[in-house]
């Protein structure tokens, strides 16, 4: 989903760019690292607008206890649905452009700046393309102090290049992979623990 949710943002602003700049077939924009394991920058994103998630963040204002429900097909036993869990996605984006295309670079910075304040909420509604599973991908522009943004092109192994910090909210992890628990009839008091096995049904011969 991580993917899938990346990629669509991407395309709609690689469109808007390559319209904006009147590119061709040319890609504007792209999902990828912006540099190479070894510190060089990465071929493909040269001379592009590059988004690169930073960091996976876990939504924890949920609660994540299990819900169980009634099987339906066995009469004992009931199934149990863990609530999801749920991400926000921390997405650089990047003007990956050199000497002597830095001032182009700027301009690209720009333009997709603009398309994110005018389009700050994806839904299925105004980006058919999207996963219909995601209800709604929402952009925040986070602010970073002059520290903060040194750690993070420190820990991308990079030199400073313009960009911006989008936090995403929020992807959902659902699995539709359901596990099947016994059904207890009730909860025995502490002296009498060893009776629950003969109210469960399933514990009968």
């Amino acid at each position: 989903m991580i993917y899938q949710a990346l990629h669509t943002v991407t395309t709609e602003l690689n469109n808007y760019l390559m319209g904006r700049f009147k590119m061709g077939g040319q890609q504007a924009a792209i999902l990828n690292a912006i540099v190479n394991q070894d510190g060089t920058v990465a071929e493909h994103s040269l001379n592009k607008i590059v988004l690169s998630l930073i960091n996976l963040e876990h939504e924890t204002t949920m609660a994540f206890n299990p819900i169980y429900f009634q099987n339906s097909e066995k009469t004992h036993t009931q199934k149990a649905e863990n609530l999801p869990y749920n991400f926000n996605l921390d997405v650089l984006l990047t003007a990956v452009f050199e000497a002597p295309n830095y001032d182009e670079g700027l301009k690209f910075l720009s333009e997709a700046i603009y398309f994110f304040q005018a389009k700050n909420a994806f839904t299925v509604a105004n980006t058919p393309q999207l996963d219909p599973h995601i209800q709604e991908l929402s952009f925040e522009l986070i602010k970073l102090s002059y520290h903060q943004e040194h750690s993070l092109w420190g820990a991308i192994g990079a030199k400073y290049m313009p960009s911006v910090l989008f936090k995403i909210r929020m992807l959902s992890f659902q699995s539709t992979d359901l596990m099947e628990v016994p059904q207890i009839a009730r909860i025995a008091p502490a002296r009498d623990r060893n009776s629950i096995a003969d109210l469960n049904p399933l514990t009968k011969k």
